[in-house]
């Protein structure tokens, strides 16, 4: 016998206690078993998801890595610099693997568990006999609700943990290669909403506050402040906001420099024009 899909069941369940309403606690555990069973099998098999997700972070790891145009973001540093960091970057992306996908199978979880608790809380409250007063179809909307919004939740999931892994990665780099501040950017897509706060801060640049260059005095925060006062991009769910990364004095606003700061870019410049004379 061919297996029935998880929407059959559902069906099948709603008919079955519209007419013969809610008798045994037996009778309804054995229609939530059949349930999460055809759950199981109507969903995209994890593997799958797991493959799309290896592709999709292993494409993005190609690309800004071995492609090195991961550079783009940080004007300031040499290749050889992503080359000494990329056993640091490899264990990046092993560890956003794993935990995406914990996040895939625990997502999946959730909704199945919610699918089978909607089942079980309408049916038990069908009276033995059934019920004439039963709306069959808002009754199976609501319960198959979890499910069918569920593929574009797992989609959703692989992208944001996209965006969360390049930040990462640009996180990694920018660390150790001594970058002293960063420049906030938004993306412009048809569709996408970016966050009030966020567009508010496009543009903004925000000063580390660790960096070499504020341990040694030569800068200050600017209007803006600094970066680990507000959420770092992609941090907060579904953020596509992206960072351009700062690494030399002359990169920065004059009102971001000291009085030493401004003279050791003036000491700097001497001495670039000396050499060139």
């Amino acid at each position: 016998m061919a297996s029935q899909s998880f929407y059959q069941v559902v069906t099948e369940a709603v008919r079955y206690f519209e007419e013969h309403g809610f008798q045994s606690a037996e009778e309804l555990q054995m229609w939530t078993d059949r349930i999460r069973r055809a759950a199981a099998e109507t969903l995209t098999p994890e593997n799958v998801l797991n493959d799309e997700l290896t592709r999709a972070l292993s494409g993005i790891y190609k690309r800004l890595i071995d492609d090195g145009q991961i550079l783009k973001t940080h004007k300031g540093i040499e290749r050889f610099t992503i080359n000494r960091l990329k056993p640091q970057l490899r264990t990046e992306l092993d560890r956003r693997l794993m935990v995406s996908r914990n996040l895939i199978k625990l997502n999946r979880k959730q909704a199945v568990d919610k699918a089978v608790q909607r089942m079980a809380g309408w049916a038990s409250s069908i009276p033995a006999g059934g019920s004439n007063a039963v709306d069959v179809k808002d009754t199976k909307d609501n319960i198959r609700k979890a499910l069918t919004s569920l593929p574009f939740e797992e989609r959703r999931c692989v992208i944001d943990q996209s965006h969360k892994f390049v930040a990462s990665l640009n996180d990694i780099i920018a660390t150790d290669g001594g970058a002293i501040a960063m420049r906030w950017n938004i993306r412009l897509s048809p569709g996408y909403h970016n966050r009030v706060e966020h567009k508010e801060r496009a543009g903004n640049i925000y000063l580390l506050r660790s960096s070499w260059a504020k341990e040694k005095g030569l800068v200050k925060p600017g209007s803006a402040g600094y970066y680990d006062d507000i959420t770092k991009v992609a941090e907060e769910v579904y953020c596509s906001c992206y960072a351009t990364w700062i690494y030399n004095l002359r990169d920065l606003p004059e009102d971001m420099l000291t009085v030493r700061g401004r003279e050791a870019l003036a000491d700097a410049k001497a001495k670039i024009a000396a050499m060139r004379a």
